[in-house]
């Protein structure tokens, strides 16, 4: 950011009180064809925060960003303290190729923080983009959805960072918990985890509390198609934030009052044969010991019957039925209670 507040990345540009948005060259394909980003900056008329919206860090990941486009051109810079800056598609090649990493290296670029200016192709986009954020942001929300093949409500994760300070991964969680969910998963990162495979560390969440950026996660719904309820929720969470951080006057209009939890462990359920995945417990529903939580089933009958070893909270349940052995059948919590705070 200048002397005078202006905040400009490549040629887009925003004095204070205006909007810019246009596309950032970030590197190049064979035939010396540029790669872009989308941005887009809302700049306050006045001093204040300023909140980073990141989405389709996996390119098929597709309610945050309609949210942040939809919502973004109806704020008023001129109502503003603070400034907005969005990249609603920070892959743009995982976009383009509709899948979650990056085709040209295989990577998940989600893994590759704060990045490399000589690595492969992910770990530059996300050293190029986190740059910037480090340059400007002083809170992020990073917008995910659930894989394609999964059916989920939305909720919210937050990390505790043994590297990071109380006080910033408290910010964190208290955005979440102003964004909305109906679950809040808090994740310690000092305890033992074995929920996803890879570099974790890497994470832009991670990276963003690491560095005094309060910052959390949100997932919206399913991967590879647009779900209009989750994207008016994502749209409502941000507008949520940007009145608790002072940036915007108004507060949205209240939602309805639903119950929320907080979930402190988690883990996947595996299949242990092929075929058809039939009966699954509903996103939301809590299974109790012995209950079931879905049946793998073949043509001739009943290959698997999956009960839940202890009480568990569906996180996400499995929509696409096809499944190979160690395929994920349901993402559940193990661990969690009412919260008496209800935000949003």
């Amino acid at each position: 950011m200048s002397a005078d507040r202006t905040i400009a990345w490549g040629e887009v540009e925003a004095a204070p009180g205006e909007f810019a948005a246009g596309m950032v060259k970030v590197a190049e394909l064979s035939h010396r064809g540029p790669i872009l980003m989308p941005v887009m900056i809302v700049n306050g008329a006045r001093p204040g925060p300023c909140l980073w919206l990141n989405g389709a860090v996996h390119g098929d990941e597709l309610n945050g960003p309609m949210a942040i486009r939809n919502l973004l051109p109806k704020l008023d810079p001129q109502k503003m303290a603070g400034a907005v800056i969005a990249t609603p598609i920070s892959n743009p090649l995982a976009f383009q190729a509709r899948q979650k990493n990056t085709p040209q290296d295989g990577l998940d670029m989600d893994m590759q923080f704060p990045g490399d200016p000589n690595g492969t192709l992910s770990q530059r986009l996300a050293h190029q983009l986190f740059e910037q954020i480090r340059r400007l942001a002083t809170h992020l929300v990073d917008f995910h959805t659930l894989g394609t093949h999964y059916d989920a409500l939305p909720y919210t994760v937050f990390k505790r960072l043994p590297s990071a300070s109380a006080e910033v991964c408290d910010q964190a969680e208290r955005l979440a918990r102003v964004f909305g969910g109906t679950a809040h998963c808090r994740v310690d990162l000092g305890g033992s985890l074995n929920e996803l495979p890879g570099n974790v560390a890497g994470f832009l969440d991670v990276q963003c509390l690491k560095h005094g950026i309060p910052a959390f996660m949100t997932e919206l719904g399913s991967g590879g198609h647009i779900q209009p309820d989750m994207v008016s929720f994502g749209e409502r969470g941000i507008a949520s934030i940007l009145h608790e951080l002072g940036i915007w006057p108004e507060a949205p209009d209240a939602a309805p009052q639903a119950r929320s939890i907080t979930i402190t462990r988690r883990r996947f359920l595996y299949a242990d044969h092929g075929g058809l995945v039939v009966d699954s417990a509903p996103s939301g529903s809590v299974v109790k010991r012995g209950e079931l939580v879905c049946r793998i089933v073949d043509m001739f009958g009943t290959v698997q019957e999956i009960r839940a070893e202890q009480d568990m909270y569906i996180i996400a349940s499995r929509k696409n039925p096809p499944v190979d052995t160690g395929d994920r059948v349901a993402f559940v919590g193990l661990e969690w209670q009412e919260d008496e705070e209800q935000h949003g």
